[in-house]
């Protein structure tokens, strides 16, 4: 018993790491949205210094709980990628072949049951930032699929993707849902919102 505990603590500690990094690579990318509805995060604070310290988190993050961190990251990299799927990426790729490319790389790390786990879950956690950020995306311009789509429609995406990955793996998707609030604490914490 005390060993599934232990196990759930170690790989809860490694999404809530993968979580930091991948929300603190997206603040980047989105610092000046941010600024401009005065929305202040550890990425303003320190702008491309961020990025090393990112890294070193999401490499603990992936020593710690190696398949769950990668189908984590790369598909959260992937959906990324899906909000500008014909803009050239500095690759000089279409952002739809750089979100295939981290698809296929990470079922070829974790197995195509993780990857489509991590996506499921992924879209869930964006649809539903997405809804709490209404408000704010729109003032800024930034993307917002409840402002595209609608909200009802954001909800719906939320429920089947959050459902669709409780299905394939309850118990990591409740360690990630565990998770996000942690990140988002820590990152409110350390970036002064």
């Amino acid at each position: 018993m005390f060993g599934d505990w232990y196990n759930w603590s170690v790989e809860l500690f490694g999404i809530v790491l993968t979580g930091i990094a991948i929300k603190t690579m997206d603040d980047l990318l989105d610092v000046e949205y941010d600024q401009c509805v005065g929305r202040f995060t550890i990425a303003g604070k320190l702008g491309k210094a961020v990025m090393p310290y990112a890294l070193l988190i999401l490499g603990i993050g992936v020593f710690v709980a190696e398949e769950i961190a990668l189908a984590l990251f790369l598909a959260s990299y992937s959906i990324g990628m899906g909000h500008d799927l014909f803009e050239r990426m500095p690759t000089r790729l279409p952002g739809w072949a750089e979100s295939l490319i981290a698809l296929v790389v990470g079922m070829l790390l974790t197995g195509p049951l993780p990857m489509v786990w991590g996506v499921l879950i992924m879209a869930g956690v964006q649809f539903l930032d997405d809804l709490v950020d209404i408000y704010k995306d729109s003032q800024s311009g930034q993307r917002n699929s409840a402002v595209q789509l609608g909200v009802v429609e954001t909800t719906l995406l939320t429920l089947i993707c959050f459902l669709g990955a409780v299905l394939m793996n309850a118990s990591d998707s409740v360690l990630v849902l565990l998770a996000t609030p942690l990140v988002h604490m820590i990152l409110e914490m350390l970036g002064g919102d």
